[in-house]
């Protein structure tokens, strides 16, 4: 990619907490039965406010914003077009999710469906990212690396909306999530190394980037904490999110496109 485009960081990770939370919402409903309660309508909102801060970001990315619309007639070869599909039926949903919440009148299979459309929206996030021209992404790591945000700032950002006795949940779904990214993230760039010339590049970049060994040492200080403490204090989440934000960064400025080696050896 090798230019920041801050609206797709923006973009890809708001809308990632957003379907995060809205995961552990729907699956605490599914388990303990959660009523309606004041906790449960601020998480709704804070959901539905990162859905449209998320959509309002990527209009930037844009050249013709209002032409957004004609992606749609794309569906059947563009996973752009599947991505803006999705996540528009997400933010619908999650609208009338925290409508029904409001009024006290939700229903635990609406959750269910609103979680499972936002996981289908990641899904199409993660394809559409898998670019043909870029070597080193060009396969499922966009999409287990939006996979990982989704279950590591999504169980974090739920813990201010769960009393600390009733976040047991949220702590065995936080763990071994931030293990899994703390391995993957530490071990990508050395298989990178062992590539095509462009995939080292890439591979080197983020060895010798500090936004990359930052987002580790946030994910090993989170795993850490999250370890021994029986809650999920207040201050981790904001500290993941920086990692998280920090390594998104690093995934849309460091990756080195097949095109910066043409003339060259591979």
């Amino acid at each position: 990619m090798e230019n920041l485009e801050l609206p797709l960081v923006l973009f890809t990770l708001l809308t990632q907490m957003a379907v995060g939370m809205a995961i552990f919402a729907a699956l605490r409903q599914w388990t303990v039965v959660e009523g309606p309660t004041i906790k449960t309508r601020n998480e709704w909102i804070t959901v539905l406010v990162l859905i449209g801060l998320g959509v309002f970001a990527a209009f930037f990315h844009l050249g013709k914003p209002f032409g957004a619309i004609r992606m749609l007639t794309n569906l059947g070869s563009a996973w752009l077009s599947r991505e803006i599909l999705s996540f528009g039926l997400f933010g619908a949903l999650t609208a009338f999710t925290f409508y029904m919440v409001f009024t006290k009148a939700s229903k635990g299979w609406l959750f269910k469906v609103t979680a499972l459309i936002g996981l289908l929206a990641v899904f199409s996030t993660g394809m559409a990212y898998a670019s043909a021209g870029l070597d080193a992404i060009h396969n499922v790591l966009p999409l287990v690396f939006f996979l990982l945000t989704v279950f590591t700032l999504g169980p974090a950002l739920a813990s201010y909306f769960v009393e600390e006795n009733s976040q047991s949940l949220l702590r065995s779904i936080l763990e071994p999530s931030l293990l899994a990214s703390l391995i993957v993230r530490f071990s990508f760039p050395f298989v990178w190394l062992s590539g095509s010339e462009v995939m080292r590049a890439s591979g080197q970049n983020f060895m010798s980037s500090p936004l990359h060994w930052i987002q580790i040492a946030a994910l090993l200080i989170g795993f850490i904490v999250v370890r021994r403490s029986k809650g999920i204090p207040t201050w981790l989440p904001i500290l993941l999110l920086v990692g998280e934000l920090l390594g998104r960064v690093a995934f849309f400025s460091l990756v080195v496109s097949s095109g910066s080696n043409i003339g060259g050896l591979y």
